[in-house]
């Protein structure tokens, strides 16, 4: 039992960018036996309290858990081939590295052939925001190991979510979450463009956006459920009265030359979903056209 709490009190860190880093930092103020590696060892020299593993391998042989978060899962495949097959049996990796559903069914693949146990997570937030109660990373994989490690990841951040069996749910969730995000962020700059392009004064639009975003998080709430239901009754936004208004954002954007792709594709698909007869719909219907694109 004393060797099992010992292990649980040692992980390894591979990649010493600013979130690996972090996350080093993180879990030496926790009182964790932390071997850290990185490409470039100088990365690691000002790092207190830290094991500097020199090769992959070492690392991960006197570790049972291991982190890694680095550029990408290329990079992530690259460095797990510098260490032997061997050293991965009854390893739990967990890879934060940002990527796809495709690229966590092959590393998951790999890591089971070889011994071991491979979970998914999606950090949601920047690092100087780990740790709080509310960051949020979402975690998939073997559910029995994740719940064995779950007390380690608790350090990095107080909303763990598990996703499912399968690794690849965590970096599918990931790439939905972020194309709202972007989504989101895009329209948020057009909005500045336009604001600008008239002369106003842009502490107005982050005062006014600041004070309607708790309202329309509601509303995205509502319409994610009634799509979860197939229901595609009017509730709330009649899908014909955002086709005039995202046509006049295009017309607006245009008449203040501004680059219009944005624009023009969000005018676009409200255009076809009216084209195909679901103008008497809730606005969620752009979904069918999203969903089934003509060919």
């Amino acid at each position: 039992m004393m060797e099992k709490r010992i292990l649980e009190r040692r992980i390894a860190v591979l990649g010493l960018g600013q979130m690996g880093r972090r996350m080093a930092e993180m879990y030496v103020e926790q009182g964790y036996q932390v071997t850290v590696w990185n490409r470039n060892l100088s990365k690691a020299k000002d790092l207190s309290g830290v094991i500097v593993a020199t090769s992959v391998e070492q690392a991960i042989a006197d570790n049972e858990i291991i982190i890694i978060c680095v550029l990408d899962n290329k990079a992530v495949s690259d460095i797990l081939g510098q260490a032997g097959e061997f050293v991965f049996s009854k390893k739990t990796l967990i890879n934060l590295t940002t990527g796809n559903p495709q690229e966590a069914k092959e590393l998951e693949s790999r890591l089971t052939a070889h011994g071991g146990v491979y979970l998914n997570g999606a950090i949601q937030v920047a690092p100087e925001q780990m740790g709080q109660p509310d960051t949020t990373i979402l975690m998939a994989g073997n559910k029995e190991r994740f719940n064995e490690v779950k007390a380690a990841l608790d350090v990095l951040g107080g909303n763990i979510k598990f996703l499912g069996a399968n690794a690849s749910a965590s970096p599918a969730m990931d790439l939905a979450t972020l194309s709202w995000v972007y989504g989101s962020y895009i329209g948020l700059l057009y909005g500045a463009a336009l604001v600008q392009a008239e002369g106003m004064q842009l502490q107005d639009f982050r005062d006014i956006v600041g004070e309607i975003a708790p309202s329309f998080v509601e509303f995205f709430r509502h319409e994610v459920n009634m799509i979860q239901e197939g229901n595609y009754n009017i509730t709330q936004s009649p899908l014909i009265i955002s086709v005039g208004a995202t046509q006049r954002i295009a017309e607006a954007a245009s008449a203040a030359k501004l680059d219009t792709a944005f624009t023009n594709v969000m005018a676009g698909l409200l255009q076809k979903a009216q084209a195909r007869g679901f103008e008497n719909q809730e606005v969620t219907a752009v979904l069918k056209v999203i969903n089934t694109p003509e060919k």
